[in-house]
């Protein structure tokens, strides 16, 4: 009993869907290359390797601050501008357990009040320690931001992704919030005696998911995209053009071209792209605020410093490429036109 070319093709698609899990946007290019095959009656080129990136171990990046003793704390001025209470809470049991962004706020806020009490002290005294005090915090507020940058449950649950499953084509992915807090806490490094609030920022960090889904949807489409490319290249022999060509295959190939990439692809690249655009000034310029330690290096350059966006973005080059050269080559139109 044969079974039709059809059914085979429908079961091998249902299988290697079945394979890729429930991924509506695996699907998408899964069924794209997949059709690709069938038009021109070849094998689906395996995928590529992941080119994801891991966020590193935070004991890898985590960096030394020295510790400040602070002496002379009983004097009354110090009481009077709220420097006194400040240390005293620092230095209270719930004080020592706080969670790293309660100690980065906390070291904000030391910073601002050492400022206040200066203008306040008279003592020659206690002034020179104060500014020695400040002088100091100010050399490690940086790596303050830098740990808990690094360290965070807030910051490590944005970094990594939610799931192994891409940003789902159809659905909205939330990150208002999560944008505009990854932007104040780029401008707080900037600007580290602004008013901004650093525990305001914690929530939509942690529980908006935005740069750990962004990051993975952007490199699987990167390594979709480039493996479907290939296996364009590789089979471009079987498109014949010219006075031979064949119709019905060309036919199909545009069919194929603006029903699946032009009609699901395409939008999710958009998609990807304009997620990423939005959150790209405050990357690069973390990118430029934080230090640079050799284990962060290469996860910094991918996804901070854009390296991995600029490989999305020629994907989505290379890959549009090839479908114009295919169409010159065989005179081919395609969309509205072609159908006229």
């Amino acid at each position: 009993m044969k079974i039709s070319l059809l059914l085979v093709n429908t079961l091998i698609v249902a299988t290697l869907n079945g394979c890729f899990g429930t991924d509506p946007a695996v699907e998408n290019f899964s069924n794209y290359q997949q059709r690709l095959a069938n038009v021109l009656d070849t094998e689906r080129l395996p995928l590529h390797e992941a080119v994801v990136i891991a966020l590193p171990r935070k004991r890898d990046l985590v960096l030394p601050l020295e510790d400040v003793r602070m002496g002379l704390l009983d004097a009354y001025e110090l009481r009077e501008c709220g420097l006194f209470q400040l240390v005293a809470d620092r230095n209270s049991i719930l004080g020592k357990v706080q969670d790293a962004f309660r100690q980065l706020d906390y070291e904000v806020k030391l910073l601002r009040t050492l400022e206040r009490c200066l203008d306040l002290v008279e003592d020659p005294t206690l002034t020179a320690t104060l500014k020695e005090i400040q002088a100091h915090k100010q050399r490690q507020i940086q790596t303050v931001y830098w740990n808990t940058f690094v360290a965070s449950d807030a910051w490590r649950k944005q970094l990594t992704p939610p799931s192994s499953t891409m940003i789902p084509p159809e659905a909205p992915l939330p990150h208002s919030d999560a944008l505009l807090a990854i932007t104040a806490y780029t401008n707080a490094i900037i600007s580290p005696s602004s008013n901004l609030s650093i525990i305001a920022m914690q929530e939509p960090i942690e529980k908006q998911r935005y740069l750990g889904a962004l990051f993975y949807s952007m490199d699987e489409s990167t390594r979709w995209l480039n493996t479907i490319t290939q296996q364009l290249e590789r089979d471009d022999s079987k498109v014949i053009c010219g006075a031979n060509r064949d119709k019905t295959r060309l036919n199909y190939l545009r069919n194929v071209f603006d029903t699946f990439f032009v009609g699901d692809i395409q939008p999710y690249l958009s998609k990807i792209n304009s997620l990423y655009l939005d959150v790209q000034p405050a990357l690069e310029a973390l990118d430029g605020q934080l230090p640079k330690t050799t284990p962060f290096l290469a996860y910094s350059d991918a996804y901070l410093g854009g390296a991995h966006y600029q490989d999305f973005q020629l994907s989505i080059k290379n890959h549009v490429g090839y479908w114009q050269r295919l169409f010159k080559r065989c005179q081919l139109q395609v969309g509205n036109q072609a159908k006229k």
